[in-house]
This record gives structure tokens, C-alpha cells and sequence, in this order.
């Protein structure tokens, strides 16, 4: 029902805006509209950061389940999601680049009307992003949405408990009911959005310069998101499937539709999980792997959610008339890779997580306009559920061949022995002892 409520939201908002568009209201009226929207923001913005951080975590937290004999299969699982991602953000920001949606301009309001600027000196940017990977105080980086070096930070800490063993094993309980509260106080603050949606919508409407570029805008922004999810999904992707196994993609892409069909009515890769790892074992996926590889990936793989950040953050920096520098669109690479994968598998976390990128970039003030893409984010939502699903499939695939050829199941082949035992051992008794002079109707009848 939040679907349809949240649809709802967006209808009165662009109605409530396109009736006061032409009566031009104060600012203060406009203020007054857009104030629920405000609060909705300021909830977002005050949770994104414990949200960012506990889900990094407890992903990391969770690989100390995993035993020797699945430390090749973590590795490999890992190494192929990064790449996933990786691709995907490539692929985004080099569209958006391309078709840029946002050349109109329709977001560029008051001091910044229409007009370009600039984000600083390329070699400045990139120097930047070492000393936001390591800041002088992990506390002043928080305050300051320093938000690379706080993810570092709890990367590494989560690593280290990881190595501590049992003694660490009481501070990660508490670590992972933090992100379980955390992310009930997120379900609270998203059961809002559709008044927040509403209240936003209006006010960017009556913000914008020109309404039709704004309408024409938002159309290339979302033909660049799904043109960018259908490379990913069918050039991308397949690639490396056959590139490291050989298989024909589009037969696994197959054997996956359910999940599928599924994800695309959910939007949640999460709630599709269990139909995702029937749809691997029922491609002859060796099950232990699937188990293993589908929820890791349901958790820290997000393929679509990567691709959505990077190319939203440049949408919104295009329509204000920013030029970012060579080494903000690096950050950009980076913060929506990283903040991809602490987002959570529930519809709307990837906008939440969008906060942390423009605020690694110095466009925090450009946070508001986030609610006119989430107008459009339930249609954007369920063809980026698809396409991390794929990706979570695809890894299953890949891994399950790595192990195939490099690490075969030590159970499979204790099972063969134990069958050829069981299978030939009492054929080869009964034959002895009939040579022997020693076979009788018993041992006939036993065999």
C-alpha cells in the first residue's frame, strides 16, 4: 500500500504545483508548501549516516560465519560484486555524460539561476579524496558529512572484530541491533514520505525556471537510468559470465525469470531472496554455494543501486548548472559504489543512501531536490531490484564454475568413493567366496 500511497503523494504534488505555478506565490508560500517535505529530509539526513555505517558493518561482520572452506568462495564472491559494481557506475556516469539529462538546466533557482559553476581543480579533487579516506578526526569528518573516512573507519573496525574472535562477539551483538533499530527507525520515516513527496514535489515545481524543461528533464533522466540498467544487465554482465565461464548468460538469464518477476513487483531484493536461490539450484548450482553467495549478495551487491547514484548525483549537478572536475566525478565513482552497498534491500534505500554522495561532493544544499526523483523512483525502483538480482545471479554462476575447476566439493567425492564401496565391495566378496568353495544359497540370496 505504500506504493500506491506514495503514487498518491506524487499526484497531489504535481497537481498542487501546477495549479499555483502560474499564480506565483511568495517564497514564503512556497516555503510553507514545501515544510513537510523539509522535515522528511532533515529524518533522512539525520539517519543516513548510522544507516550507512552499521549496514557496512554488519555486512562485513557477517563473513566471520564463513569457515576455511568457504574463504576462496568468499573471495571470489567479493572480487565479482566489486567488479559488478564497478561496471555498472562506469557505465552510468558515461551516459550521463552522453545524453546528459540535465543540460535545461531546471533546477537552477535563485542565486544560482541558470548559471554554471564550477567544483574546484581536478588535482585539488583528487588529492581530496585521499584525506576524506583519512581524516585527521573520524568525529569532525561525521559532522562535517565527511562521509568517506567514516566508511573507511568502520570498514576496517568491522575487520578487526572479525579477527578478535568470541571475545569481540558481545560488541558485534550490539552492533547488529543497532542497525536492526536503525533500520525500523528508517521504515517510520519512509511510512511518511507520501505527505514528504507531495510537499517537495509542489515546492520544486514552483522553483523550476522553465516547467517544461523540468518535465522534459525529468524524461531523459529516467530513459538514462533504464538505458543504463539494460546495457548493465545485457551487455555488461553477460560478458563476464561468459568471459569467466563460458556459459551462454542468456540461459541463466532464464532459469532466474521468476526471480525476476518477483523482484519487479516487490522492488525488494530481499523479499525475492528465497525464489532467487530456488532459481540457482534449480540451474545445477551446487547448493552450499548458493546459500552462501545469494544472501551476501542480497546484502552488499547492488549493481542497479550503484548505477541510479551515480547517474542521479550528476542528473542533479547537470540540472543546477554545476560542472563537477575530473576528481568529484571520481568521488561520485567511489561514495555511490561504497554508500550502494550499505543501502538496505527495501524500496527507496537507494535514494536515502544518494544523501551520503551529494554530501561527499559539497552539494548537500541540492539534498531537497532528491524528492522530484523519487517521484519517479517507484518506476526506477523495480527495474533496479531486476538488475541486482541479476548481478547476485551472475555471481552464483561465476563462483559455482570457480569452484567447480578449482575447488571441487570434498563431499561429492567422498560420496563416490562411498557409493563404488557400497556398490562393488559385496559383488567383490561374493565372487571370492565362490571361487573359494565357499558360496551358498545365503550368499546368492544376499547378493
Amino acid at each position: 500500500m505504500l506504493v500506491f500511497w506514495t503514487l498518491g503523494g506524487v499526484v497531489v504534488g504535481i497537481a498542487l504545483g501546477a495549479g499555483l505555478y502560474s499564480v506565483h506565490p511568495s517564497k514564503l508560500a512556497i516555503e510553507i508548501i514545501g515544510y513537510p517535505g523539509e522535515l522528511l529530509i532533515n529524518a533522512l539526513q539525520e539517519l543516513v549516516l548510522p544507516l550507512i555505517v552499521l549496514a557496512l558493518m554488519t555486512g562485513v561482520l557477517n563473513l566471520r560465519h564463513t569457515t576455511t572452506g568457504t574463504g576462496r568462495i568468499t573471495t571470489w564472491s567479493l572480487c565479482y560484486y566489486l567488479l559488478s559494481m564497478v561496471l555498472a557506475v562506469i557505465i552510468g556516469i558515461a551516459l550521463s555524460f552522453a545524453i546528459r539529462p540535465g543540460r535545461d538546466q531546471p533546477f537552477a533557482s535563485g542565486n544560482n539561476k541558470c548559471s554554471t559553476q564550477s567544483s574546484g581543480g581536478t588535482v585539488e579533487s583528487l588529492l581530496d579524496i585521499g584525506r576524506q579516506l583519512v581524516p585527521k578526526n573520524i568525529i569532525m569528518a561525521a559532522a562535517t558529512s565527511q562521509y568517506l573516512g567514516v566508511i573507511m573507519f568502520a570498514i576496517v573496525l568491522a575487520v578487526i572484530l572479525n579477527s578478535l574472535g568470541p571475545p569481540a562477539e558481545p560488541f558485534i551483538r550490539i552492533i547488529e541491533i543497532a542497525n536492526d533499530a536503525i533500520m525500523a527507525m528508517i521504515y517510520l520515516v519512509i511510512y511518511c514520505t507520501p505527505v514528504g513527496i507531495a510537499s517537495l514535489i509542489a515546492q520544486t515545481i514552483l522553483k523550476a525556471c522553465n516547467i517544461t524543461a523540468l518535465l522534459k528533464s525529468l524524461g531523459l533522466y529516467v530513459g538514462t537510468i533504464l538505458i543504463g540498467f539494460g546495457i548493465h544487465a545485457f551487455v555488461a554482465l553477460p560478458l563476464t559470465i561468459f568471459i569467466l565461464t563460458r556459459i551462454n548468460p542468456y540461459r541463466v538469464m532464464k532459469a532466474y525469470f521468476p526471480a525476476f518477476a518477483m523482484g519487479f513487483g516487490t522492488s525488494s531484493s530481499a523479499a525475492t531472496m528465497p525464489v532467487t536461490m530456488e532459481c540457482g539450484v534449480n540451474l545445477k548450482c551446487r547448493p552450499s554455494i548458493v546459500r552462501f553467495v545469494i544472501p551476501l549478495g542480497t546484502n552488499i551487491n547492488r549493481d542497479g543501486a550503484a548505477l541510479y547514484e551515480a547517474a542521479s548525483v550528476l542528473f542533479i549537478a547537470q540540472a543546477n548548472g554545476l560542472v563537477l572536475s575530473a576528481g568529484n566525478v571520481v568521488v561520485v565513482a567511489i561514495t555511490a559504489t561504497l554508500a550502494a552497498i550499505g543501502s538496505a534491500s527495501i524500496p527507496n534505500s537507494a535514494l536515502v543512501s544518494m544523501v551520503t554522495v551529494l554530501q561527499a561532493v559539497g552539494m548537500s544544499q541540492y539534498i531537497p531536490q532528491l524528492a522530484i526523483l523519487l517521484a519517479m523512483d517507484w518506476l526506477i525502483g523495480m527495474f533496479r531490484t531486476i538488475t541486482n538480482i541479476w548481478g547476485d545471479a551472475c555471481a552464483v554462476s561465476v563462483v559455482d564454475h570457480f569452484a567447480n575447476k578449482y575447488a571441487p566439493d570434498p563431499y561429492s567425492r567422498v560420496h563416490t568413493i562411498g557409493s563404488m564401496v557400497m556398490m562393488h565391495v559385496p559383488c567383490a566378496l561374493w565372487t571370492a567366496l565362490q571361487r573359494s568353495g565357499l558360496g551358498c544359497t545365503g550368499f546368492q540370496a544376499c547378493r
